[in-house]
């Protein structure tokens, strides 16, 4: 919802004539190409920072990237290597951070700014044979392209430690300064970035790209054939939120909302609020979820919940849409880009009681489950592979031109 009362949600995605800009509609946007035309006979590397926790919606974005590409992948490490199998990856700094008496030192969290910085710099150091390299994670950005390759950065959001206020004295406005300026400047040796929303663009334009032409927004997959539409049960309707249990996510906000209300709120996710949010009225609680699992509960669900602050893209909407299921999101970006207010969900104000607004008014509201899932076609992975394709090959041809 903006503030003219509409809701539009994020313009068509890269490539051909859905190309958009980082400036609006008056800057040149990139060049309409033919794809095979560019990319066939150049290789393609994606390389991902990697994940202290287990991998989550950017490390999935990383893997569909290299399915893209038919592309090996580079991950600077990972507590999860079932996660990759299957695919050609290595991970160089794997022993550095979960093995031995070094990832002792470096997953303490008092230590986490310092391993941060130490992941950049190794990433600084790598070299790769590929002629393209598509990058996944702000300390990937790091890497630096020879003469004759083009770097190409996935942005999933601008970090907003380093470009948020600072809170905590001089030594934290000299650390935050400096690591600002840094990543600033390695950005400057990407030849182009993806967006991973409207929003993230407007922030790419803001911290990064100011005198480049085009940003083209790839939304990331959702796998929308894998959630599907049941019934809810009247006399037991309940709403699924799924991600990190923190603050962030708004969690006890949303699980606070519950308490009041005729339904339940079943929370899929880990977090620090884990275990005060179980404790509360109609809340229920999973760590962690087989896929298949996840999605039979968001399929019998009334509908989904992402309240999250300051969510620069937001898959989980598109989830609860692709199974035909409202969606109830705060008046925000990048969320409420996600919904028309009262056809696939509902935006309502950043709060507890809005979050009891929300939910009434889907249990009082009839949907159409179809419609719904309409509005997740353009996030499959088939749409994503077509849409990188396309804003991958613009990129590289507007940087040899």
């Amino acid at each position: 919802m903006t503030d003219d009362g509409d809701a539009p949600r994020d313009p068509p995605a890269a490539g051909g004539d859905g190309a958009t800009t980082a400036r609006g509609d008056d800057a040149p946007a990139l060049p309409d190409v033919d794809v095979d035309d560019v990319l066939d006979g150049r290789s393609v590397r994606v390389v991902h920072e990697g994940s202290w926790i287990h991998p989550g919606g950017a490390a999935r974005v990383a893997k569909a990237l290299a399915d893209a590409f038919d592309a090996p992948l580079t991950v600077g490490h990972t507590p999860d290597r079932e996660f990759w199998d299957g695919y050609d990856v290595a991970f160089p700094f794997q022993e550095r951070f979960h093995e031995g008496l070094s990832a002792k030192l470096f997953l303490n969290d008092r230590a986490r700014p310092a391993s941060e910085l130490l992941r950049a710099a190794g990433f600084r150091g790598l070299a790769f044979e590929e002629d393209v390299v598509i990058s996944s994670g702000t300390a990937a950005k790091w890497w630096v392209p020879a003469h004759d390759q083009h770097h190409v950065h996935y942005c999933h959001v601008p970090p907003p430690r380093f470009y948020a206020r600072p809170t905590d004295g001089v030594v934290d406005w000299a650390t935050t300064t400096l690591v600002t300026v840094l990543d600033r400047h390695f950005a400057d040796y990407c030849t182009g970035m993806l967006a991973n929303s409207a929003f993230t663009r407007q922030r790419v334009h803001k911290h990064y790209l100011r005198d480049r032409d085009g940003v083209p927004v790839v939304n990331p997959p959702i796998d929308v054939d894998r959630f599907e539409h049941a019934p809810a049960d009247a006399d037991d309707p309940y709403f699924v939120m799924i991600g990190r249990l923190n603050d962030m996510k708004r969690t006890d906000v949303v699980a606070r909302a519950f308490a009041d209300l005729d339904a339940r709120l079943v929370l899929v996710g880990d977090g620090p609020l884990g275990k005060r949010v179980a404790r509360r009225r109609n809340v229920t609680v999973h760590d962690r979820l087989p896929d298949d699992a996840l999605a039979d509960l968001v399929a019998g669900s009334t509908g989904g919940i992402a309240f999250a602050r300051e969510e620069h893209c937001g898959m989980t909407p598109k989830e609860f849409q692709s199974a035909g299921k409202p969606v109830v999101v705060p008046d925000e970006p990048n969320l409420h880009n996600h919904v028309t207010d009262g056809a696939d969900g509902v935006v309502v104000p950043a709060s507890e009681d809005g979050v009891r607004e929300g939910v009434r008014r889907v249990l009082e509201t009839e949907w159409d489950p179809d419609r719904i899932e309409a509005t997740a076609a353009d996030w499959s992975r088939d749409a994503f592979r077509k849409h990188a394709r396309d804003a991958v090959a613009s990129i590289v041809a507007a940087d040899e031109r």
